[in-house]
């Protein structure tokens, strides 16, 4: 019937044979090594996976060059606004872009109409963080000048769009050492937005010194960085966390 594989020891306690017991240990770590390996298999992709860095977000910055296509805007001696619009957006674009964290997304790149609640569409569908809409301005008098910035006035004081705006009306001001008008509300199609929206007036076409500087190259350079400093300031306010460090 083959070799006993227990025994009654004094007292009549169970004994293992020596071999069953080798044949035990030798068992026991088989199953132990194939239990180790089981969870490893099961773990370490999730260990060595949460090892890995997050990747960055990225904030879709909506870009709006005001007016555009049949719009012209304010029209002096024969300088459009919808063309100094597009100038200055179109630079803000590429300084956008050249952010680690940062995408544009433009509502218009041509010189073509797109109306406001069409505007705001693209905003929405390209899940922007923020809107800014690049305008000029324009008086009855050429004695008006300066930036200044509009929020719309169904915004609450403390709304996100106020603190974006102001952001955008220091640093446009400060870099282009243009008279700052602040920041205020009015009625406006940025109503719609859901996201932080602000509207920048950079500066009078009816006024001669701000019209020649506005049709300038590199004072378009200059409003376009202060307005992307604006940007990055409120991005480094909302996300403290998660924005690049200089």
């Amino acid at each position: 019937m083959g070799r006993e594989m227990r025994l009654l020891g004094p007292a009549g306690r169970l004994v293992y044979s020596h071999a069953m017991t080798k044949r035990g240990i030798i068992t026991l770590l088989v199953l132990v090594a194939i239990a180790i390996a089981v969870v490893l298999v099961l773990t370490l992709p999730g260990l060595l996976k949460s090892e890995e860095p997050e990747p960055a977000p990225v904030y879709v910055i909506a870009i709006d060059a005001g007016h555009g296509g049949r719009d012209p805007g304010a029209n002096v001696d024969d300088i459009m606004e919808k063309d100094i619009n597009l100038a200055i957006a179109q630079k803000l674009q590429v300084l956008v872009d050249a952010e680690p964290n940062l995408t544009a997304k433009m509502t218009r790149t041509l010189d073509i109409f797109v109306s406001l609640e069409e505007r705001i569409r693209i905003a929405t569908e390209a899940g922007a963080t923020i809107y800014v809409s690049v305008q000029a301005n324009s008086f009855v008098t050429e004695e008006a000048s300066g930036v200044e910035t509009i929020v719309s006035d169904t915004r609450p004081l403390d709304d996100d769009a106020w603190i974006l705006a102001e952001l955008l009306q220091n640093a446009v001001s400060e870099a282009t050492g243009a008279r700052d008008r602040g920041a205020r509300s009015q009625e406006s199609y940025m109503h719609r937005a859901e996201m932080p929206a602000a509207m920048v007036e950079v500066g009078y076409l009816t006024n001669p010194a701000e019209r020649s500087l506005l049709v300038d190259p590199a004072y378009q350079d200059t409003i376009a960085a202060g307005l992307l400093a604006g940007i990055k300031q409120f991005i480094g306010y909302r996300y403290p966390s998660t924005t690049p460090s200089e």
